[in-house]
């Protein structure tokens, strides 16, 4: 088997200004691989006081970047996508090492998912227009109102350890685009990929203080971002609680928030079961279930419960669990010691409970086998939340009404995913199911990168991606005129 051996020890710094400096701590933290263990580097332990000069500089850097004109801005942004493409291999090593994907997801962000934002930015930027209106309280003919879009701000961004240069970098090359200036919070697990992204920005170009990158703990330089009076914005994801906890401190500002999610993957009795029992593959073993989109319940209809399930169970068995640096490896670790707690809690829950273990069910240090549990009700654990694991709760139904209010029955409502030959059948569960996005035959992780990303109820504000995002980053202005005042 083939193992990429990346022996370099990663030192970093703050990038502040346009400058990489130390920490006014004088500390840094360590970054250990949960593939093996072993030092991947070191990054400076943050402060409040470091916040406050990352959104200082980034500031003055937005005036800058507000008065380029657009082809300046699309023209730095087309290079960063050279650049990125350039350092792709290496940056997906880094992602690998530190984030615990496999290295054929890793490259799968950094190329399919992370490096298109570039262009997207900045081709979305060429089309993303104000309007005209006619003036309508009077009858007048001489007056015009006219709706513009201005940048926001300073936007922060606290980015996830799940995906660490794809999602932080749909808000950092829309903001830009728009004319706004960032400042980075990377996940203390995952910092490297976020720093990748701001030496990508760096080389392109872009003013110095428009891109800025503070590590450290949540608590202190996360919290100082939202809570500061200095951003105009936030860009959050990660768990429901803790952007719960953001809208409490952030004061009167822009939120983008994308939560978790509890993603249900309906099987009505028509399905493609073959179709559909790959899409729980990715849906429940991708990255090993560490993604908000996750399949999180797998809804079967009785008709072909045990026909569904005994695919599933020896699809599962081929799975190659190990090392995320190996070429041959499927799934690797999960990403840290907290998320394996909870992963085990909701296993030993599912024992507890009666729930009937096809497969797997053994977690050893971060490695957790892949699991299919059977016979989940709505009052097991991994039922009510997400559990954030490479499980597949599998839970029965009868009925379309009965698939639907199972699906509905949890406070996220992120992304669905349903199997059904029938175009009526299909209809009446993508509109019944309550979720940003609801995918007909295909599974519950995948997005596209132009569309609208984001989540109902405890699953998120606002929406992600291309012009939505843009939207979200940018302020809407009226101005109105006279005509008959004027020359």
């Amino acid at each position: 088997m083939s193992v990429i051996v990346e022996p370099e020890l990663l030192e970093k710094k703050l990038f502040i200004g346009g400058e990489w400096v130390d920490s006014e701590s004088g500390e840094v933290f360590e970054v250990r691989s949960p593939g093996d263990g072993s030092l991947v580097g070191t990054v400076p332990k943050g402060t409040e006081a470091d916040v406050q000069r990352a959104i200082e500089a980034a500031t003055q850097a937005q005036k800058v970047l507000a008065a380029m004109s657009v082809r300046r801005r699309a023209e730095l942004l087309w290079r960063a996508f050279e650049i990125a493409q350039r350092r792709a291999e290496g940056d997906a090593i880094t992602l690998c090492r530190e984030c615990g994907k496999t290295i054929t997801e890793a490259r799968s962000e950094v190329s399919h998912y992370n490096n298109p934002h570039y262009i997207e930015a900045a081709e979305g930027l060429k089309r993303f227009r104000g309007a005209v209106h006619p003036w309508t309280q009077s009858d007048s003919t001489d007056k015009r109102i006219v709706v513009t879009r201005e940048p926001i701000g300073v936007v922060g961004i606290i980015s996830p350890w799940n995906w660490p240069a794809d999602i932080p970098n749909i808000a950092a090359s829309h903001a830009l685009a728009v004319g706004d200036a960032i400042v980075f919070k990377p996940a203390s697990t995952t910092p490297f990929s976020v720093i990748n992204l701001a030496e990508v920005y760096e080389e392109a170009g872009f003013p110095p203080g428009s891109v800025n990158v503070v590590t450290g703990p949540g608590t202190t330089v996360g919290a100082e971002l939202v809570r500061n009076p200095g951003t105009n914005a936030i860009h959050f994801t990660g768990e429901t609680a803790t952007g719960e906890y953001l809208t409490q401190i952030a004061g009167v500002k822009r939120l983008l928030l994308e939560l978790g999610g509890n993603g249900p993957l309906v099987v009505m009795d028509d399905a493609n079961i073959d179709a559909a029992v790959e899409a729980a593959i990715v849906g429940c073993f991708y990255l090993a279930g560490q993604v908000c989109t996750a399949s999180e319940r797998v809804l079967v209809h009785r008709a072909v419960h045990d026909e569904y399930v005994e695919k599933l169970a020896a699809r599962t068995g081929k799975l190659r669990v190990g090392n995320p640096l190996d070429e041959a490896t499927d799934m690797g670790p999960l990403n840290n010691v907290a998320n394996a707690r909870k992963v085990q809690e909701h296993i030993d829950d599912a024992r507890e409970r009666g729930g009937e273990f096809v497969c797997g069910g053994t977690i050893e240090g971060l490695y957790c086998q892949p699991t299919i549990v059977d016979g989940v009700t709505s009052e097991f654990l991994m039922a009510r939340d997400e559990t954030f694991g490479p499980v597949a709760p599998i839970m029965t139904f009868g009925t379309i009404d009965e698939a639907i209010e199972i699906a509905n029955e949890t406070p996220y409502g992120l992304q669905g995913a349903a199997f059904t030959s029938s175009l009526r059948t299909a209809w009446l569960l993508g509109e019944g199911i309550k979720c940003g996005t609801v995918h007909i035959n295909d599974t519950n992780n995948t997005w596209d990168q132009l569309a609208p990303f984001g989540g109902f109820k405890k699953s998120g504000l606002g929406r992600e991606l291309t012009n939505y995002v843009m939207e979200e980053l940018t302020e809407v202005k009226q101005i109105t005129f006279d005509l008959s005042k004027v020359r």
